[in-house]
């Protein structure tokens, strides 16, 4: 049942005792205008109107959740900090001798957000506190752009990714019945009991490496079979699960060859699930020299005098950046939807500027280009007029745009003008001829590049964009969503937000400030 807190004041109340907080700490923030932030009554969802026992009230736990990820500390550290911190006293309400609930009321108050999906409440609110201010009055645009997010589980190799499966079938099978579960196990090979320990092999040695990696499957093949072969094991949920994810990591790292024997697949395939405690994570590239295990953070933000974070996504960390740029869109309330978006290369390419037309958002951001070695003629140099329907190289030749066989748009100029051409050596070198690809989106793209090639307008973009960056710092360094604390994205998701909302405090702790003096 839903408990509200009491507005009324104690003689034992910390903040009676203590006196104020220094001005322009984060803790008065929070004792002066934390019920502006976070209310109770945010929370109504969440509780039954009239059964169960008192809650403790929602907006004391969501204040702790902001001073928990302020500070960084554990669910144990800040239940700790409620009880003896005489600043989180003060900044929660709370008498001096209060000694702080369990810290589970912290896990389960999160369960309670996810459930009703409000994960997102201290951002929004943050912005609907902005907006009163004035603080997003005559925002149109905003920046986008993406970080590396940590996941919090342990990449495995395929051994260990493999064993884990075996075993989480096997307990899923216990489940049902110890009797069930050791007959299955001993069916098998390997001991699973630790399967985080390899079998004994000369690792270093390839062949007895592939061996040993051929045998790991086949055990793990036995124990799907044996699954799949026992009547009605499969209709329990959670066998099911267990059976499907081993299923999974198996076919991602093994090929069965001809005499049906798994054999390890070269290279490593897109999407792979890298851990089996959080079967969310992947294999992520910031660049082509870093890459990391997680998540994928990307983040919106108003382009305003002072920049707020509108929205965040959390994508698993394989996804390209521009594909999330719709979600980021698709999280605003339509009144606080952009007219334009700022971005880098990576939203520049056709397909993430056709999807966010589609919501009626324009795109500013540089438009992806082929690489080409010095003194070689790139597409740009031609001149495609989609209204006339033709293509004119830089030698002044124009030939009609037509449709393949295949389906594909596209101008091809003829031997016979490239071969006489002043230019061919520049534009197609060991080529008779030169042809020239019109994309589905190429409209789009032919506006993208003439608007850059306004120089204010390009200039605009190189100064504005890289505004978010001190925010995406601040969100990961300062307010530790580097790391995801949680396992899942959508717990990930969570802490984003929060994150996201701290970063927002800042400046609209400083605007509060600015009002009282």
């Amino acid at each position: 049942m839903l408990m509200t807190r009491s507005a009324q004041v104690g003689l034992f109340d910390a903040a009676v005792v203590m006196g104020p907080l220094p001005e322009g700490s984060f803790y008065a923030l929070l004792a002066e205008h934390g019920d502006r932030i976070v209310r109770d009554s945010d929370f109504t969802e969440c509780y039954s109107a009239r059964l169960g026992r008192p809650s403790i009230p929602p907006s004391l736990l969501a204040k702790v959740m902001l001073l928990q990820h302020r500070t960084g500390v554990s669910d144990e550290q800040a239940m700790e900090c409620v009880a003896w911190d005489l600043r989180w006293k003060v900044a929660l309400g709370l008498p001096v001798d209060h000694q702080g609930w369990h810290p589970t009321s912290l896990t389960k108050f999160r369960a309670r957000l996810l459930l009703h999906r409000k994960e997102g409440l201290a951002l929004e609110n943050t912005l609907r506190l902005a907006g009163e201010l004035g603080m997003l009055d005559g925002t149109v645009e905003q920046i986008i752009d993406s970080t590396p997010m940590l996941g919090a589980a342990a990449t495995q190799d395929t051994v260990r990714l493999v064993r884990h499966g075996v075993r989480k079938l096997i307990d899923a099978v216990s489940a049902l019945g110890q009797e069930v579960g050791r007959t299955l196990g001993d069916g098998l090979e390997f001991d699973y009991e630790r399967p985080g320990e390899k079998p004994d092999c000369r690792w270093r040695e390839k062949a007895e490496r592939e061996r040993m990696l051929t045998r790991v499957a086949q055990d793990a093949a036995r124990a799907l079979s044996a699954v799949e072969q026992s009547e009605g094991l499969l209709g329990d949920p959670q066998i099911k699960a267990a059976h499907e994810l081993l299923g999974e990591l198996v076919g991602q790292d093994f090929d069965i060859d001809q005499e049906g024997v798994p054999r390890l697949h070269r290279g490593t395939r897109s999407d792979r699930i890298i851990s089996t405690v959080d079967t969310e994570m992947r294999h992520g590239r910031k660049s082509s020299q870093h890459g990391f295990d997680g998540y994928k953070l990307s983040a919106a933000a108003s382009n305003g005098s002072e920049p707020l974070i509108t929205a965040v996504h959390v994508s698993a960390g394989g996804e390209s950046d521009g594909a999330q740029a719709k979600h980021l869109i698709d999280a605003q309330p339509s009144e606080r939807r952009p007219a334009r978006v700022l971005g880098d290369t990576a939203y520049g390419n056709g397909p993430v500027r056709a999807e966010l037309a589609e919501r009626g958002v324009n795109v500013l951001a540089p438009v992806p280009e082929g690489r080409f070695a010095e003194g070689r003629i790139g597409k740009r140099e031609f001149r495609i007029d989609l209204d006339a329907g033709t293509v004119t190289c830089p030698a002044g030749q124009t030939v009609a745009i037509s449709v393949s066989k295949s389906g594909l748009r596209g101008a091809s100029f003829s031997r016979s003008i490239c071969g006489a051409c002043p230019l061919k050596a520049a534009c197609c070198a060991g080529r008779p001829r030169r042809q020239i690809n019109v994309r589905e989106h190429e409209n789009l793209l032919l506006a993208a590049r003439q608007a850059l090639a306004d120089p204010a307008t390009a200039e605009y973009l190189r100064h504005k964009r890289p505004r978010i960056e001190r925010l995406l710092g601040l969100l990961a360094h300062r307010y530790g969503a580097r790391k995801s604390r949680y396992i899942g994205s959508q717990k990930a998701h969570l802490q984003a937000a929060w994150a996201a909302a701290l970063v927002n405090l800042n400046p609209i702790g400083h605007h509060l400030a600015a009002q009282n003096t």
